[in-house]
């Protein structure tokens, strides 16, 4: 928008006699003449701005042509410094000698200097009379480098409901929950999860109730008076933080229908979730949605995670040692991203009896003791892992998994154009048998570090929240962790 305080917006020298009543001499300037220090917000000055002079404001002609002269220096009233007053005009005015790009409205202007202010073609941050939102309503944000965009990444008021999120200045649906601040991304659809249907979980406040309205500063107390807040069919978001030292110990079955988004918000440590009354911590059944982010789900009787003709996505997590395995997948769709999914002694991280499963830039890892693969499916023909690193302390291959499509990834033994790491060495990892799949500097294999190839949809950063290359093609770190 234009600025209402400007002079040129405010009838030019009046305006600036009436601000600066201590000036001898007010002059109006659209600041696009004069040198950084001596630009001010109402465009005032107390010397006349020859080039930029809009004596009796915008609505009408710039000044510096009057009788007294014309910016030029050379007094014959043309404004292109030609002192035999050829009377063509084809000077700037500002009398500096070149031929600066004159403009009489910002569609002559280019992508870096796209408004046209006072005549001359300016980077939408040195505008002073007209904004990106004047002149491009569908690019109304002025952008670093001073062309004008559809959105940043600080700004994206202009970016539709469907489209929330911004990437290389472009309005596109949302892919992480970052991207939709006090609630959490439909990933399925792309967009926001509703702003009035948020619940906050937190154990460890002496505030929380289960009576109360589970907002930030009044949070409950567990999950299960959460996911009561959501019914059949309904969406609702969880935003569950952490216990530092305590576990929630609760069974979640999700069903119905009901679309429901868990996001863990960690001030020290990823909240940790364990099972309750049932075997596993959470099921998801019945054409119900979940999306997981940010928990750390260990110690169940049974599985971590059961999903039966559901869908769920899984997002920087760690499903790990849990007696049942990892997550078992029985109908419907997994997606499971920057995570770290861990077996039992006997049971896979991941078992896919039927259905869709999806693994990007995760690492899926198996204790020693009894034969099992880390990922086993009865048929992998709609399993695909990308990115990935899969290993196995024993000496059973760590994958079963016939007709499964891996790719850009690193496991122990041969398989395509994946890396082969050879036999897992549990000090590779931070702390391997509990689960921790962070990777130890100067002790992995290099090969990992550039066994991925990010594409265009793959996260931006690791687990930990280190970024990736996010250019197509580039090599990347396999599995849920990169060393910066």
């Amino acid at each position: 928008m234009a600025n209402k305080d400007h002079c040129v917006n405010n009838g030019g020298d009046d305006y600036c006699a009436q601000q600066h009543p201590d000036w001898a001499d007010a002059y109006c300037s659209d600041n696009t003449c004069l040198a950084a220090d001596e630009k001010t917000e109402d465009g005032c000055t107390e010397v006349i701005p020859q080039g930029c002079w809009y004596c009796n404001g915008r609505d009408e002609a710039e000044c510096s042509g009057m009788a007294e002269g014309d910016g030029d220096g050379d007094g014959d009233g043309d404004g292109d410094g030609d002192p035999t007053g050829d009377g063509d005009g084809d000077g700037d005015g500002d009398g500096d000698g070149d031929t600066g790009p004159m403009c009489m409205g910002s569609d002559e202007c280019s992508v870096e200097t796209p408004l046209c202010d006072g005549g001359v073609c300016v980077p939408c941050g040195d505008a002073m009379g007209v904004s990106c939102g004047d002149e491009y309503p569908a690019t109304p944000v002025c952008d670093e480098g001073g062309a004008c965009v559809e959105c940043t990444d600080d700004d994206v008021s202009a970016c539709p409901t469907e489209m929330p999120a911004c990437q290389a200045n472009v309005c596109v649906p949302c892919t992480e929950h970052s991207q939709c601040p006090g609630s959490a991304c439909e990933i399925d659809l792309g967009s926001c999860m509703p702003l009035d249907r948020v619940w906050y979980v937190d154990a460890d406040d002496n505030a929380c109730s289960n009576a109360g309205p589970g907002s930030s500063e009044m949070p409950l107390c567990d999950l299960l008076t959460g996911l009561g807040k959501i019914g059949a069919s309904e969406k609702g978001t969880i935003i569950l933080r952490d216990t530092p030292g305590n576990t929630y110990e609760e069974t979640l079955l999700v069903s119905s229908g009901r679309t429901v988004a868990i996001v863990g918000k960690g001030a020290m440590e990823r909240p940790v979730w364990s099972d309750g009354s049932e075997d596993y911590a959470l099921a998801v059944q019945n054409n119900a949605i979940v999306y997981l982010s940010g928990v750390r789900i260990e110690a169940a009787v049974s599985r971590g995670v059961e999903v039966a003709q559901a869908q769920v996505w899984i997002q920087r997590s760690e499903i790990v040692n849990n007696a049942g395995g990892g997550i078992l997948v029985n109908g419907g769709a997994l997606t499971v991203e920057n995570s770290f999914v861990g077996g039992s002694s006997s049971q896979p991280a991941l078992n896919v009896q039927s259905g869709t499963s999806q693994v990007n830039y995760s690492t899926l890892a198996l204790g020693p003791v009894v034969p099992s693969a880390a990922l086993f499916c009865v048929d992998g023909t709609d399993t695909s892992v990308r990115n990935s690193i899969i290993v196995s302390t024993h000496a059973t291959p760590e994958v079963n998994c016939p007709n499964v499509t891996i790719s850009s990834s690193a496991l122990e033994m041969t398989m395509g154009d994946n890396v082969a790491l050879g036999d897992v060495e549990i000090n590779w990892f931070s702390d391997y048998l509990q689960g921790e799949f962070l990777l130890v500097a100067g002790v992995y294999p290099p090969a990992i570090e550039t066994a991925a190839s990010w594409a265009t949809g793959d996260p931006t950063t690791d687990i930990e929240g280190d970024t990736r290359p996010a250019l197509d093609g580039t090599p990347d770190f396999a599995g849920a962790d990169r060393i910066p």
